[in-house]
């Protein structure tokens, strides 16, 4: 008797599954236990063990994306049963994902005067609206030629049409230059990629995101990392910067409530716990691992457990789970030569803090000229629910707790 081998479901909103590679051939006898499949979900991958004892034919090849709950092979009892299978089954992507088209915005033509009033309600018929979103447009960028610059449906199509000529051009041009220095390469848009992409695109259409910044002084910080690195076999971790950056963070959420918290566009929730977000750069893309109960954590713990976290995200093997339930994020780009970024909130949180590289500077301390190190703290925050007055005051406090370290430790 043969078994399917369904795409499981690793997450409450894991809907599909991309299959990155078969680790067993068509036809392999396989055992039950047996790592034989890597899939790729929006957030993180995972190996699949094979659930039954037999010989295995493969139905969804490497890059097909499927649906939670449809084959990706099935594993014959036999070898007979197998060779029947194989000959009536077809091998690879019947049961893909299939991306909604519709929805996916058409490259544009040029850029067009919008049908926009000074109010910024658009003049369109309704009969307009409708093939315009159908089509994927947006219809501000559509020229209307209508009564008073009202979009008609005819606007639609012009636009549609234009846009497919300049396409066709396009192809033409790429393919005389393909002939002379080769092919584009395309990349598919998938799995952890594209599961940034629309978090990314989505975070800043629904939001009204604004930023600050301020310059600090981590000459002080820098030598109490220095102090402890010196002590790390007695307090039994290497404590880096970024550490004593989170314990400080951890710190201004706790006398913040208000940064520590989701809003799902109707209620604010603020939380009595800190789960801390981290933005981690990985070969599969960005990763955000939550070190949970982070208020509740001292020093070494925070140490400890954020770098066995942040090793496990780069090296793809975060346990389902330990991306969600983040209640604030922070994101150090100090390893590259980045003094100020403004990072995108990571939904339904509703603020995110950088901290950009440390640089030796000639300051002045009590009318005194003098070398420090300095280093850029910026926060990217939803204006939705903070007013400027409270993000200074949670930027002043971040400031004292890295320009006074020893206050970290209270």
């Amino acid at each position: 008797m043969s078994v399917e081998l369904l795409m499981p479901r690793a997450g409450l909103t894991m809907v599909e599954g991309t299959i990155v590679t078969w680790k067993v051939e068509e036809g392999t006898q396989v055992k039950k236990g047996d790592s034989i499949l890597e899939i790729e979900n929006e957030k993180t991958t995972m190996d699949f063990e094979c659930t039954a004892d037999g010989y295995l034919h493969i139905v969804a090849k490497p890059g097909d994306v499927v649906a939670v709950g449809n084959v990706t092979a099935i594993v014959a009892e036999t070898l007979e049963e197998y060779k029947t299978i194989s000959k009536s089954q077809p091998n690879a992507g019947n049961n893909e994902f299939e991306v909604d088209k519709e929805n996916v915005e058409k490259p544009q033509a040029k850029q067009v005067t919008s049908s926009v009033t000074s109010s910024g309600h658009i003049k369109a018929t309704g009969l307009a609206k409708k093939l315009a979103a159908s089509a994927g447009i947006d219809i501000k960028k559509v020229e209307g030629t209508g009564p008073n610059g009202r979009i008609v449906a005819k606007d639609i199509d012009d636009y549609i049409k234009n846009m497919e000529t300049a396409k066709a051009a396009n192809i033409e041009t790429n393919a005389a230059q393909s002939e002379i220095y080769g092919s584009p390469e395309i990349i598919p848009l998938t799995g952890v990629r594209r599961s940034i992409a629309k978090n990314m695109y989505e975070s800043l259409q629904n939001m009204a995101q604004s930023s600050a910044a301020v310059e600090v002084d981590v000459t002080k910080l820098n030598d109490m990392r220095k102090i402890l690195t010196e002590k790390k076999d007695f307090i039994g971790c290497k404590v880096t910067m970024n550490d004593l950056l989170a314990m400080a963070t951890v710190k201004v959420l706790k006398k913040h409530p208000l940064a520590n918290a989701t809003f799902d566009g109707k209620e604010i929730t603020t939380y009595p716990y800190v789960n801390l977000s981290v933005a981690v750069g990985a070969e599969a893309g960005l990763m955000v691992p939550v070190l949970k109960n982070a208020d509740r954590m001292t020093l070494s713990q925070l140490s400890n457990n954020l770098k066995d976290l942040v090793e496990r995200a780069k090296d793809g093997k975060l346990l389902n789970g330990e991306q969600s339930g983040g209640t604030f994020t922070i994101s150090n780009v100090g390893i590259f030569p980045i003094d100020i970024a403004t990072p995108i909130i990571n939904p339904p949180q509703v603020a995110i803090m950088g901290f950009g590289r440390s640089v030796k500077k000639m300051v002045v301390v009590d009318d005194e000229p003098c070398i420090r190190t300095m280093m850029n703290l910026f926060v990217t925050f939803d204006h939705r629910v903070f007013d400027g007055l409270e993000v200074g005051r949670i930027m002043y406090d971040m400031k004292e707790y890295i320009e006074n370290p020893e206050l970290i430790m209270v």
